[in-house]
């Protein structure tokens, strides 16, 4: 009986440690836009960062991207970046046709064998947005399609 109480103890213990460690800044990338521009993440460190990831084929992420390029306007003064990732595509004139259907303005960048995905966990399930703060700290992952309500909660968590 002790031993068990020493052993749930420990594990509440780790759990802590676990649970308090400072959380580590998102994963750096470089790729390139579709107008050819070359882009870094930490290039934008010091503001707020709204990562989506998505693809041509993906209704639900054509229904969510005019309400992110609505909160990238509402939110212009405060230097969110936002970038859309396109998940495992290369066709640029496919998703150029995609982004002008969605009404879609901010940059789209290319992820073509999904290793920027793979940083963040992202396999299945677009979209998915990753909320990074100022400092580089991802505070939500959003998997899944967002309602306008919940896209300016996550948002007011780094802004």
């Amino acid at each position: 009986m002790a031993a068990l109480l020493v052993l749930a103890v420990l594990l509440v213990l780790v759990a802590l440690v676990v649970l308090r460690r400072s959380p580590s800044t998102e994963p750096d990338f470089t790729t390139q836009r579709l107008d050819g521009v070359s882009v870094r993440l930490s290039q934008y460190r010091g503001k707020p960062v709204l990562l989506n990831f998505w693809a041509t084929w993906c209704a639900p992420c054509q229904d969510e991207m005019p309400l992110i390029q609505g909160a990238a306007d509402r939110y212009t003064g405060t230097g969110l970046t936002v970038l859309a990732v396109d998940y495992q595509q290369t066709d640029a004139a496919a998703m150029r046709a995609f982004l002008r259907r969605a009404g879609a303005r901010f940059p789209a960048v290319y992820d073509p064998n999904g290793q920027i995905a793979a940083e963040y966990g992202v396999s299945i399930g677009l979209p998915v947005s990753i909320f990074i703060d100022r400092s580089g700290k991802v505070e939500v992952i959003q998997v899944g399609q967002m309602s306008g309500t919940v896209l300016e909660q996550h948002l007011r968590s780094i802004l």
